[in-house]
């Protein structure tokens, strides 16, 4: 049998970061206020208490209250760079993009050498599709920071957003001979987008489709309920579409034709900068195994794996492990190439319903025959 694997590198995380402020009680004996081991003025002080008491709320993913308290800390001292920071953070999880961007921008103005600024600015235009001032971005940090600990995952980002940005701008990539043509580009779904290396895609006699889920009970991070999200993801892609898509959960590896994993190593995928990964196996006839591993901890201090991105996560790759085994530059898209920063709730567009409709329409008429 000829057939072939296929790793498909997926979902890159935005590089951000929370800061927190270190601040020491003032001496009885004057008004002397030190932050960092350094003196500064008493509303700077004041303000840094405030920063902190909103880290933690951030890091607890309680964000609306976060923001209040990063507010007011700003009020009292705008000039506090850090407070601008994490404010932005703030806003970016709740969905405010303009207004993160200007408080990234603001913290950089007022302290250029704030490294984890660069990042999250780049980070926050990676997430929103803005791939070209990410990169800008991302490389005005490795040229300032060169030796920063997160040079060589920044590196790493820029050259897989790199390679994104390219494949947009060309019309085909070299593709295995067996495969079927890219499709055609339409203006109701993003197929074009996601098969430029080539189509393929589950034979119609292998539905239902067959899924083994490992037990992650000892892997770190892991959550019961992420196992709940991952079945309710696979459940609402066969729904959108439309009937041409079935799964089954089986109870040994043996019978599956889709293996999916959790692990708290993101050092096992291609790329240490994502939180899942999918590998195809498959031939002139479709494809015939996945394997899906996705990843139970933070890649990222302050942006946690809440129950909204394990579904996000999800989502993406088994759309991938069906078929959609390219990007969009749409962050609308189940199939969007950066995991976004906000935290909510992720559902299926109808672009993902037209996407993974048509690419399976032929099953719906003509079957495909399956190898030998």
């Amino acid at each position: 049998m000829n057939s072939n694997l296929a790793k498909l590198v997926t979902l890159s995380l935005s590089l951000l970061s929370v800061l927190a402020i270190a601040t020491e009680a003032a001496p009885q004996s004057g008004e002397h206020y030190m932050m960092d081991g350094k003196p500064v003025p008493r509303s700077f002080f004041d303000a840094g208490q405030l920063v902190n008491e909103g880290t933690n709320l951030l890091r607890a993913n309680r964000n609306q209250e976060a923001s209040v308290k990063l507010q007011q800390a700003i009020a009292i001292a705008p000039d506090f760079a850090e407070a601008h920071h994490n404010y932005g953070l703030a806003l970016a999880k709740l969905g405010k993009v303009p207004s993160a961007v200007e408080q990234f921008q603001l913290a950089l103005k007022l302290k250029p050498n704030l490294d984890t600024s660069w990042l999250s600015l780049g980070g926050l235009y990676q997430s929103t599709g803005r791939v070209e001032d990410a990169i800008k971005t991302y490389k005005e940090f490795l040229t300032r920071f060169p030796n920063n600990r997160d040079a060589p995952k920044v590196a790493s980002l820029v050259q897989g957003l790199q390679k994104e940005f390219a494949s947009e701008s060309k019309q085909s990539i070299a593709a295995a001979s067996w495969l079927a043509p890219a499709a055609e580009a339409s203006a109701d779904d993003y197929l074009a987008d996601v098969t430029r290396r080539g189509t393929m895609r589950w034979p119609a006699e292998r539905m239902p489709i067959k899924v083994y889920l490992q037990s992650a009970d000892k892997v770190p991070g892991f959550d019961p309920k992420f196992e709940t999200i991952l079945k309710k993801s696979f459940d609402d892609w066969a729904q959108a579409s439309d009937g041409l898509v079935k799964f089954e959960f089986v109870t040994s590896p043996t019978q599956a034709d889709i293996d999916v994993s959790w692990t708290s190593d993101s050092a096992k995928f291609a790329n240490s900068a994502e939180a899942g990964e999918t590998r195809l196996t498959s031939n002139k006839f479709g494809i015939l195994h996945g394997v899906i591993q996705l990843l139970t901890v933070p890649l990222i201090p302050g942006i946690l794996v809440t129950a909204n991105r394990i579904r996000m996560i999800s989502l993406h790759e088994i759309g991938h492990v069906l078929g959609l085994t390219g990007h969009t530059s749409n962050p609308d898209d189940a199939m969007f190439y950066s995991a976004t920063i906000m935290d909510q709730w992720r559902t299926l567009s109808p672009r993902d319903a037209k996407t993974i409709i048509r690419l399976y329409s032929t099953n719906r008429s003509s079957p495909q025959k399956d190898g030998p």
